[in-house]
């Protein structure tokens, strides 16, 4: 129970409101990648897709330490950040099962882990005032899923061992949970102490 005299343990989380920031402009570049991203998966054009791929995730890189170094991490970034990653990764990942690069119980796992993600933020953005950042194993989650969907476009054009991407999709599996666990833990323990 949380007591007028008792640190405020939200407040690790709080950040300003700005929206036009350098790193929330590459943020919003990165979601722009989508489109060029499905229409290269629908023409076959797969070392286009790996590049566009490269790209994201330089871009997702980018964003994040800019923010960090000029000291301009904000509410908005937080949620436009993940959002960009979503927007890109559940897009592509669609057309990929669309076209049958990807199985359809891995496209299934990704969106719900999204789903859960995005409704928990919603619910923390109200309960709690503030939009809580990702988490190592939800950062370590996302790398496995962007390089285990590059791998399998990859395989497209090179010769890659299936074995590679049973791997990455079982890898990538293991971390989703795992990051549901730690945020869903995260936000239970911030709710029990702001009651």
């Amino acid at each position: 129970m949380k007591t007028p005299d008792t640190p405020d343990p939200i407040s690790q989380y709080r950040a300003k409101d700005d929206l036009f920031t350098p790193s929330n402009m590459i943020s919003i570049m990165r979601a722009m990648f989508v489109l060029p991203a499905v229409f290269c998966i629908m023409a076959h054009l797969y070392l286009l897709v790996a590049a566009i791929f490269i790209a994201a995730f330089i871009t997702d890189l980018l964003d994040g330490m800019i923010a960090r170094m000029t000291k301009t991490v904000s509410e908005v970034g937080k949620i436009v950040d993940p959002l960009a990653d979503k927007i890109f990764v559940g897009a592509v990942v669609i057309a990929m099962a669309v076209y049958g690069l990807i199985p359809l119980w891995f496209l299934s796992a990704i969106i719900a882990r999204d789903l859960i993600l995005v409704l928990g933020g919603v619910w923390a953005k109200r309960k709690l005032g503030v939009v809580l950042p990702s988490n190592y194993p939800g950062k370590a989650a996302v790398v496995a899923i962007g390089l285990t969907i590059l791998t399998i476009v990859l395989q497209q054009v090179f010769h890659i061992n299936q074995n590679v991407i049973d791997f990455g999709e079982g890898l990538s599996i293991t971390l989703m949970v795992a990051s549901l666990i730690v945020y869903w833990r995260r936000l239970a323990g911030l709710l029990a102490v702001a009651q």
